[in-house]
Order: structure tokens, then C-alpha cells, then sequence
């Protein structure tokens, strides 16, 4: 869309005069903005720069040092080009001064034969210009709305890049704030390296040199930026320029809309959730007001996932790596993540994956009609509980638990505490004042139902050692650990203080007394 000298020469009033180029050949991609006509000595210092300088050389002078330094005046005024009559009213030839001068400072001396109507020529170019800047704006338009409604229509920032590299026809690199290429779309070799992507990207930039640069800005600071790579001549470039602007502008809104979006909905979705937890809400309740913010979770069987989290640091949290499922609701509830998902068919896995990685464990409910969403949650938290209390955090279903059912809801009161410390609070005092305790003896006995050998192969002790520690808690409990009753009680026990361990540990990190 840029006018340029070699443009104005393609005129019929400069053709019909017979224009030659005498000088600056090289040159005649100059971008022409105006037409200018004067005869005046000092017209350099009118000049903005582009101007077309159409003269008859009567202000030109006439010796060759005043006629060197009106070409010399006009070149550093930034002219595009210069127009010289040979019609007699001031020079039959352009002087040899005035060519060799052009020459020198590089500015395109052009010689008409004819004379031509300069207010003709001036009228022509102008009405190109105008048909010209006509043509940028609408196309200036067209992008701003091609971009207006991609963010309409929720796109996101690749689906910007897509786009913006089909209307310059150019290579889009995407970079965020650490020089991490985020999206790119034609010939960038990202075998390369990113040594060599650092070298371009920190590198001073310029739209002269093929690389056209737009930072994006979301609320005042820098989130990265946008390259547009092109082969078009520099004088082509304010399109890409502008597009590159608006397309940067648009992938910020971008951001900062789908932040907007997943915090909003992530507000709603714990306050709808916490109120399903205090039983505010009834299963089916929750199931339609669920419905109202996105989330189908259909008439058919509904699960709910639990997963633990530790507290301590978030950003490990399984809510980071969770799948975007219309058919589940999730919220973070501090201690642990919850979903609420329509079963349709799922497998555990498909399941567990809802809540991305569970690296501290979790639980799963049996698959229950809305109407019991309630007993759902509580199978959930009980499998969650236990599996906190295991070594190993595992996911477990509540069909997994055998005996831990009922000692999860005992723990909600005092009655499990008050067993445990019937049964095992002399072991653990004195395993509190000693720097060998007798409980991991015990557990790993009770583990094999008192099978001594596989114990002592479990603890990688030979048998006289664990004879001699068995006498010891035997003693220190008043009970013969060879009676099977007894096991079976300090089992129990065991478990349970498993449990209170785990939930007293979530409790300390939440705050909690």
C-alpha cells in the first residue's frame, strides 16, 4: 500500500513528459507521502520528509556550488525525490553539478523533457495517496475485526497466532516474558535451540530488519512477545506492523480473559461444592444447580473424587493437571480437591485422571443416583482418610476399605482415640522416652498375623531379636501377643492410630486445632 517514487513515475502527465532517472536508480522505493512544486532557493527547510520536489530550477541557482547545495539541502530535508524540467525556462539538461551532487547523497534526480502541469501532477499523486490510505484503513478495519471476533468467539492465544501469521503471510513466533516460545506457526526451526532463539529473541529489534516486534502488555507489564517474520520490502511493512500490534492486544485480552474465566467459575464451583459438603444442598439440588453453571452431570450414576493434597505447597496441588470435563464439577478445598463427576461409563483411571495426579493419594466413592450424593461424599472422604494413613497414598475405592469403614467414622468422635490409647498408649509413651521404639516391632508382627518368622524376614532381624522385643511389648502392654483376640484388638488399634495420625497432621497444616 506504500506510494514510491517508482509508482509516481508510472504516471501519464511524467510519462507523457519524457521523465528519465539520472541519479539514485537504487532508490526509487522511496515512499512518496506529498507532492511539492517551488522555485524557491531555501524550499529545504518546508520540507517533512517524502516529498516529491517538482521544480523548474529557477530557484535552483545558477552556478554549480548554489545548485550542489540546493540538491544537498533537499536530500538531508528528506525528499523522496527531485523533478527537474528541461524546458528552457532554466536548463535545456540538468546540470552536470546537480547530478553529480545527486549521486553523492544518494537522492533521486529525475529529468522531464516536457515540460508537465506540476498542479496535475500534484492532483494525480494525491488522489492516489488518498485512494491509497482509503484502502489501508479499510484494511486497518478488517484486521481490528477479524481479531474482535476471534475474542467473540473465545479464541485463544493459538488460534490468534494462527491468524495472525495468514494475514501477513509470515512466520509468528509467541513468546512469554522468560523468552519461552509458547505458540509458532510457519518456518521456525525450533530444532535449532533455544540458544539460538535466545540470541534473535534478546537481540535488538528493529522492522527494517525482517522481524517485526509487538510486546504484550496485560495490565501495564510485559507478558511477552510477538514476532512476525516476512520477506516483504521494508516499505511493505506497516501492514504486518499493524497487525502485529492488534493481534498483541488481542492474545492479552485473550489471557486475561480465560484468567477472569477459570477464576470466576473456580469461585463458583467451590461455593456450590461447600454447600453440598455442609449438606446445604440435597443431591439433586446440587445436580441442577450444577447444570446451571456448565456442568452436565446428567440423571444417570454420579461419583465423587477426592483427592488429598498437602497443604504446605500449593502448587503441587492435583488441581493443577485436571482435565476441562463438562460432565464434572471441582473445587480445591484446601486439604484436598473434590469432584463431582456423572459416572457414564468411566474407568477408575478416567476418574482419578479428573484431578490430574494424586500424589498424596485420595478416594472414590461407589457410582450413586443423585439422590444419594450425600453417602457418596462420605464413601469419598472415609477412602480419602485411609489412604492419607498408608504409606504408600494410594487411590483408594470405598469398596477397597474392609474394617477402616467403621474406624473412619469412629474417628470423627472420641471413642477411637480413647481405644487407641487403651490399647497402645503405654507402648507409645515408652516408645516416646526410648530412641528404639517397639511400634514398627509390633505393627510389622500384627501385619502377618503374628507369623514370627515372616516378621523377622519383614524387619530384617534374625528371630532371637524379635522374640526379645515381642517379651518387651508383651510386658509393657500386660498382653499375650500370642493370643489371637488380642492381635486382632491391637490391629485395631493400630490402624486407628493411623488415621488420627493422618488427620491430625492435616489439621495442624490447615490450622485447625
Amino acid at each position: 500500500m506504500v506510494f514510491t517514487v517508482a509508482d509516481a513515475l508510472d504516471i501519464d502527465l511524467l510519462k507523457d513528459a519524457g521523465a528519465r532517472v539520472l541519479t539514485g536508480s537504487g532508490s526509487l522505493d522511496r515512499e512518496v507521502r506529498w507532492v511539492h512544486s517551488s522555485e524557491i532557493s531555501d524550499i529545504a527547510r518546508f520540507l517533512r520528509g517524502g516529498e516529491l520536489l517538482l521544480t523548474a530550477g529557477l530557484g535552483m541557482g545558477s552556478t554549480g556550488a548554489l545548485q550542489q547545495a540546493f540538491v544537498r539541502a533537499a536530500a538531508h530535508a528528506g525528499a523522496a525525490a527531485l523533478v527537474i524540467e528541461e524546458s528552457g525556462r532554466m536548463f535545456d539538461r540538468v546540470p552536470d553539478a546537480v547530478v553529480a551532487e545527486g549521486q553523492a547523497c544518494g537522492l533521486p534526480i529525475i529529468a522531464l523533457a516536457r515540460e508537465v502541469s506540476f498542479a496535475g501532477v500534484s492532483s494525480q499523486v494525491h488522489e492516489i495517496l488518498t485512494g491509497k490510505r482509503l484502502q489501508a484503513l479499510t484494511h486497518e478495519r478488517e484486521v481490528e475485526s477479524t481479531f474482535s471476533n476471534l475474542l467473540l468467539d473465545g479464541a485463544d492465544y493459538l488460534s490468534i497466532v494462527q491468524t495472525l501469521a495468514e494475514l501477513t503471510d509470515g512466520t509468528v513466533v509467541l513468546e512469554n516474558i522468560a523468552h519461552r516460545v509458547m505458540a509458532y506457526v510457519g518456518e521456525f526451526d525450533e530444532e535449532a535451540g533455544i540458544e539460538g532463539w535466545d540470541r534473535h529473541a534478546r537481540g535488538l529489534h528493529s522492522d527494517d530488519s525482517g522481524c517485526v516486534r509487538r510486546p504484550v502488555l496485560m495490565r501495564g507489564q510485559p507478558w511477552g512477545w510477538i514476532h512476525v517474520f516476512t520477506d516483504r520490502p521494508a516499505t511493505e511493512r506497516a501492514t504486518a506492523a499493524f497487525a502485529t500490534e492488534r493481534a498483541a492486544a488481542a492474545v492479552a485480552i485473550s489471557l486475561l480473559t480465560d484468567r477472569s474465566r477459570e477464576a470466576r467459575d473456580d469461585q463458583r464451583s467451590t461455593a456450590l461444592i461447600t454447600r453440598l459438603l455442609i449438606g446445604d444442598l440435597s443431591g439433586s439440588e446440587f445436580v441442577d444447580q450444577a447444570g446451571r453453571l456448565g456442568y452436565q452431570l446428567g440423571s444417570g450414576p454420579i461419583v465423587v473424587v477426592i483427592a488429598n493434597k498437602d497443604a504446605r505447597d500449593e502448587s503441587s496441588g492435583p488441581r493443577a493437571g485436571r482435565q476441562i470435563d463438562t460432565g464434572a464439577i471441582s473445587a480445591d478445598m484446601g486439604d484436598y480437591v473434590v469432584a463431582v463427576a456423572a459416572e457414564s461409563g468411566r474407568t477408575r483411571a478416567e476418574l482419578t485422571g479428573l484431578l490430574g495426579k494424586m500424589e498424596h493419594g485420595g478416594g472414590m466413592s461407589r457410582a450413586v443416583p443423585a439422590s444419594m450424593l450425600q453417602v457418596a461424599v462420605t464413601q469419598a472422604k472415609s477412602a480419602a482418610a485411609v489412604s492419607r494413613s498408608l504409606p504408600a497414598s494410594p487411590m483408594l475405592h470405598f469398596d477397597d476399605l474392609g474394617v477402616e469403614r467403621l474406624l473412619v467414622t469412629l474417628a470423627q468422635g472420641p471413642e477411637l482415640a480413647s481405644f487407641v490409647e487403651d490399647e497402645l498408649g503405654p507402648l507409645l509413651t515408652k516408645d516416646a522416652q526410648s530412641t528404639t521404639p517397639l511400634l514398627p516391632t509390633l505393627r510389622a508382627f500384627l501385619a502377618v498375623d503374628g507369623r514370627k518368622t515372616e516378621a523377622a524376614e519383614k524387619l530384617f532381624i534374625q528371630r532371637r531379636t524379635l522374640y526379645n522385643r515381642l517379651d518387651r511389648i508383651a510386658a509393657i502392654l500386660g498382653k499375650s501377643l500370642d493370643d489371637a483376640a488380642t492381635r486382632q484388638s491391637l490391629l485395631l488399634a493400630v490402624k486407628g492410630l493411623d488415621l488420627l495420625e493422618g488427620s491430625s497432621i492435616v489439621a495442624r497444616r490447615s490450622g485447625r486445632p
